[in-house]
């Protein structure tokens, strides 16, 4: 795979997560912006909900 392809492949994906975990996404950017957890808090219990959301598919 070429470069170009890689970024279309990542692109792609980035999509296709924001597309299917729109709610987890969007809770977790307005927790980022007002709640007073550390960024590291709040981005480590998104990914074990985007990990828990997968299996669950």
């Amino acid at each position: 795979m070429t470069r170009t392809e890689l970024e279309i492949n990542q692109q792609d994906m980035w999509r296709i997560l924001v597309f299917e975990q729109r709610t987890t996404l969007t809770l977790a950017v307005e927790m980022l912006l007002r709640c007073q957890f550390s960024p590291e808090q709040i981005l480590t219990k998104t990914a074990s909900a985007l990990e828990g959301s997968h299996y669950d598919s």
